[in-house]
């Protein structure tokens, strides 16, 4: 026979026994088929599937827009700061603020603007502000401070929307934001221990529409002082009504079409009032306690080729991204998943190896056998002498849930340089974390709580070349 022949007659064969079949085990358990179709009930469990897989896909996908509108929410319901107001954290921040990864050892100003609102919008910056404007993806639009165009001298930038084709003014930095609103997050380093100046500084943030640049109304600073907050995404079917919201008032971008085209099913669909039934909301719940699980084990356990920092230990790089989330031939979905999930804002300044200047991250979740830190068991983390840094080192525990600062009645969270820490007769320094305080060096101790999990973030600022030669090294957490 032909080898024609041959190859169609194998068609046909295995056509017929697929026809003959009337039921097939997958991983979805048994599915019934009738003369090779699926039957009612099987049709009935594949679309449900497939809707399920790509909600959960997409819970993946939005986790950084719903983080950043979740915290924009936080910033009005808790504290009262509205679009173009100026949120300042005037003192260092503890576990009273829920938010993704807070650190308490710098003071911060966040503002978010609407451009579909009010247009161009002017956000003028004042010297010492370093920081970044970010859009709704977390995506750098701007830098703000040395590494911005500024040089951290300051300066007025022009955020405009998307599509925006009017002529642009001179004497601003012009910046194009892809979404329609977006956040500029500023942060002041203390200097001799002087908080008072740092804040002073981000007083003078002013931000505006630039249809009122000739005559700028007074831009509202809001002290947050120690009141609380929580901007952490919502659970369950609240998530997805955060994100139909999201999408609904931003620009559908080409990369993201299919996401679009996978939430249409479910309910979700721009220009369209979100109104799921019965089936669809069940979908959409159960998908968002998977999605949550999933893209917390991408963040705490990378399979990123590039996620370990110090071979052989469990310290990670807390960036594993490129800044515009764009890879050689892809869009990076799992690098942005390991960051946004537990952390909020990109830069590249925390990126960039500059030896002296910006400042470094790695985070670790594991101890050195390679489980889950444990709130009810104590652990000890040895800081070698001469941590290489030009300005200052910490260290925060966090919560694995909530991705913010552990709370425990000792009101507490972080160590740091600031701090004075009982040190070895080599210079090296030993943190204790735990329920329970060490007999000695207490003062090296932060509580965790019983019953729940955690994570550290180390923190490098102004890193000297021994952090970027790795001659200098931290190891892992030691059970005690």
């Amino acid at each position: 026979m032909p080898a024609y022949g041959r190859v169609v007659m194998l068609g046909i064969c295995l056509a017929a026994s697929h026809a003959w079949a009337e039921s097939i085990d997958t991983r979805l358990g048994k599915l019934e088929l009738q003369n090779g179709y699926p039957s009612q009930e099987t049709e009935t469990r594949l679309y449900d599937e497939l809707d399920f897989q790509r909600a959960v896909q997409a819970y993946i996908w939005a986790v950084p827009t719903v983080a950043l509108d979740s915290l924009r929410i936080a910033n009005e319901r808790d504290w009262g700061v509205g679009i173009n107001e100026v949120g300042v954290v005037n003192t260092f921040t503890g576990p009273q603020v829920l938010a993704l990864t807070g650190n308490s050892t710098t003071i911060y100003a966040a503002s978010f603007v609407d451009l579909s609102r009010d247009g161009p919008v002017v956000i003028d910056s004042p010297p010492g502000a370093y920081g970044v404007i970010d859009d709704y993806w977390q995506r750098p639009v701007g830098e703000i401070g040395p590494f911005g165009p500024d040089k951290g001298k300051g300066g007025k930038f022009l955020l405009v929307p998307p599509g925006y084709e009017q002529k642009l003014p001179d004497g601003y930095f012009v910046l194009h934001s892809a979404t329609n609103r977006a956040m500029y997050l500023a942060r002041g380093i203390v200097k001799n221990g002087d908080v008072d100046a740092t804040v002073r500084t981000l007083d003078q943030i002013k931000i505006y529409p630039y249809s009122k640049a000739g005559n700028p109304p007074p831009t509202r600073i809001f002290h947050a002082g120690d009141k609380g907050m929580n901007s952490i995404s919502p659970a369950g079917f609240e998530y997805w009504q955060r994100l139909a919201d999201i999408l609904d008032r931003e620009p559908v971008e080409t990369r993201d079409r299919f996401f679009h085209a996978m939430l249409k099913p479910l309910g979700i669909e721009k220009g369209k009032p979100f109104k799921p039934d019965d089936r669809q909301k069940k979908i959409l719940t159960d998908a968002a306690q998977v999605g949550f699980l999933m893209a917390q084990t991408i963040s705490m356990s990378p399979r990123l080729d590039n996620a370990q920092s110090y071979p052989g230990t469990h310290w990670e790089w807390v960036l594993t991204l490129n800044p515009d989330q764009e890879g050689t031939n892809y869009s990076q979905l799992d690098e942005r998943t390991d960051y946004t999930f537990e952390a909020i804002t990109v830069a590249a300044g925390m990126i960039k190896p500059i030896v002296g200047a910006g400042s470094q991250y790695m985070s670790a979740s594991k101890d050195v056998n390679g489980q889950w830190l444990d709130g009810g068991k104590n652990y000890r983390l040895h800081v070698p002498a001469n941590v290489p840094v030009k300005d200052f080192w910490s260290v925060t525990v966090y919560d694995n849930l909530t991705r913010s600062m552990v709370q425990t009645d000792t009101n507490k969270a972080a160590l740091s340089s600031y701090d004075t820490l009982a040190k070895n007769p080599d210079g090296s320094i030993d943190l204790y974390f735990g329920p329970a305080a060490p007999s000695t060096q207490a003062g090296n101790w932060i509580k965790t709580a019983s019953g729940k999990g955690w994570f550290a973030y180390f923190r490098w600022y102004g890193p000297t070349q021994a952090f970027f030669d790795k001659s200098w090294a931290l190891t892992d957490l030691q059970p005690l």
